[in-house]
């Protein structure tokens, strides 16, 4: 599996996140998360943007499960 980016609803656009890491993210009416993105070949610049949201929106968590 791997690790996930999920954009919970609040966004307001202030593109910190796509500054950061613009291989990743980007900025429109809200935050979107690029498809094609490579998550673990920007794991750094994704982590930054993560801490650096203003409102706590955007989650980088891993979505494997244990069973």
């Amino acid at each position: 599996m791997g690790k996930t980016i999920t954009i919970k609803p609040g966004c307001i656009t202030c593109g910190a996140c796509e500054f950061i890491a613009p291989q990743v993210f980007q900025v429109t009416d809200i935050c979107h998360v690029m498809p094609d993105a490579a998550l673990a070949e920007h794991e750094p610049a994704i982590v930054a943007a993560v801490q650096a949201c203003p409102v706590n929106v955007i989650q980088y968590d891993d979505d494997s499960q244990v069973l």
